[in-house]
């Protein structure tokens, strides 16, 4: 089984050029004598159309990985029916869930990461991505497309109406959200169906309600969500119409859709803490195999991004440069955008770093009188996952971390007698396995005396 380890030491700093030839060169092929990939796809007629599951499996196979996936699929259905513990959906993922799966691939209701999201779907998502990883499975998040016309609701009363590529970024957003959030990967898939229809408009992907894919958006679907679980180009892969094999797609429009789910846009931050006043910087690059015709013919070397912020009000961001200012408490999120169709989101929360006190004492050390150990004390409010103890003894400007780890105490073993020595606590959540700061305590200090000479 594959278990997902949290780094909690470690923070990752990654940087990325705007283009990336090394693509080809950082991909090894599967290999059909490595462990079998259990993938389970989670979903409703997006997810049972056309067989997805089976579509993925075929490109992985055709790619040499062993891979052994199952859908589990209702027409209509939303989230909440699989994190429900009593319906019929969610009695049979939470039963699934007991077998050895590496991935689950989950997949929501279009409408409802728009229209009712904060009322339901987070709960729902944020439910099912804990039971996944509980699970020892990795989640998966499989970002779905608008319908060709866009969309219609009503929010407070008014109705409202997005235009296809403003539901493809509403809906991109919230998934990039939960994404940030729960530190899981998102598969684009709507990102690359709106692509599609700027580069490819020949190519049908919707059924005649407008909605539902086709067999070549599902294997489009399929193409995409292969690129984030496995990371590598799904270029040259020989899953297409032949003589001796029959699927539902012809080869040039296989190529075609391989060359838009190949392209794949990160960024350096999935999500930052800052103070009011605060600076930051963010810095997205698109990926991309050298095979790629379409890019390296249209885009290549000429493929700007761009930043946006989504609430100026809390961070304003440089529309050039990425460079964040926080303005005010709250919680914003920025959005890189490419030319080439490509969007991806930095959740940016503005909050007062908080302060907390400690607690410092000293009892007998195992190792002899001319020891004691320092026991270091905290309480605090905040939602964190990591604490570090620093220790000085010489001033407040010369500290050495001495402890990282979630319990909110510390004995530091064995001090030398006849010494001052100060200690500060700060605070972290763990964030995509990056160590943001959310607190910080007030320094405290002790002097262990020495131990008095009996005359």
């Amino acid at each position: 089984m594959r278990r997902r380890l949290t780094a909690v030491i470690l923070i990752l700093m990654i940087t990325f050029s705007i283009v990336s030839s090394e693509y080809l060169t950082a991909y090894a092929e599967g290999t059909k004598d490595g462990p079998t990939i259990k993938i389970l796809f989670v979903g409703n007629s997006f997810t049972e159309r056309n067989n997805l599951h089976k579509i993925f499996k075929g490109i992985s196979k055709a790619n040499g990985y062993k891979v052994k996936t199952k859908k589990l699929a209702y027409g209509g259905y939303k989230l909440r029916k699989y994190s429900s513990s009593k319906t019929k959906a969610g009695k049979k993922l939470r039963k699934l869930l007991k077998k050895d799966w590496d991935y689950v691939v989950i997949q929501g209701h279009s409408e409802e990461f728009v229209k009712s999201y904060n009322k339901n779907s987070y709960k729902a998502v944020s439910k099912i991505i804990k039971m996944v990883r509980k699970s020892g499975a990795e989640p998966i998040l499989y970002m779905t497309w608008s319908m060709k016309d866009g969309m219609e609701y009503k929010e407070r009363g008014k109705k409202r109406s997005l235009t296809r590529e403003e539901t493809t970024k509403a809906v991109s957003d919230v998934y990039y959200r939960l994404g940030n959030e729960f530190g899981v990967k998102v598969a684009p898939v709507g990102q690359n169906f709106l692509r599609c229809a700027e580069e490819y408009p020949d190519i049908k992907l919707y059924k005649s309600d407008d909605k539902h894919p086709k067999y070549a958006g599902s294997y489009l679907s399929a193409c995409t969500i292969y690129e984030t679980i496995f990371g590598k180009s799904v270029i040259g892969t020989e899953y297409f119409d032949t003589d001796e094999k029959k699927i539902g797609i012809k080869e040039e429009n296989a190529v075609k859709l391989q060359q838009l789910a190949d392209v794949r846009m990160s960024i350096d931050k999935s999500y930052m803490y800052m103070a009011p006043g605060g600076t930051g910087k963010v810095e997205a690059g698109i990926t991309v195999s050298e095979k790629n015709s379409l890019y390296m013919d249209k885009y290549y070397g000429k493929d700007v991004i761009r930043y946006v912020s989504l609430d100026p009000d809390i961070a304003e961001v440089d529309e050039a440069t990425g460079e964040i200012k926080a303005n005010n408490t709250g919680i914003t999120y920025v959005r890189a955008e490419s030319d080439s169709g490509l969007y991806i989101n930095t959740t940016v929360e503005v909050k007062d770093r908080e302060f907390f006190d400690i607690s410092v004492r000293s009892e007998k050390s195992g190792k002899g009188d001319n020891y004691r150990n320092n026991i270091i004390r905290w309480n605090y409010s905040g939602n964190d996952d990591v604490f570090e103890v620093y220790r000085s003894i010489y001033n407040t400007n010369h500290f050495k971390r001495v402890y990282c780890d979630r319990d909110n105490y510390f004995v530091d073993k064995d001090m030398i007698k006849g010494r001052k020595y100060i200690y500060k606590v700060r605070a972290y959540k763990v964030i995509n396995d990056e160590l943001l700061c959310t607190g910080e305590s007030t320094t405290r200090s002790i002097y262990v005396e020495k131990t008095k000479k009996k005359k």
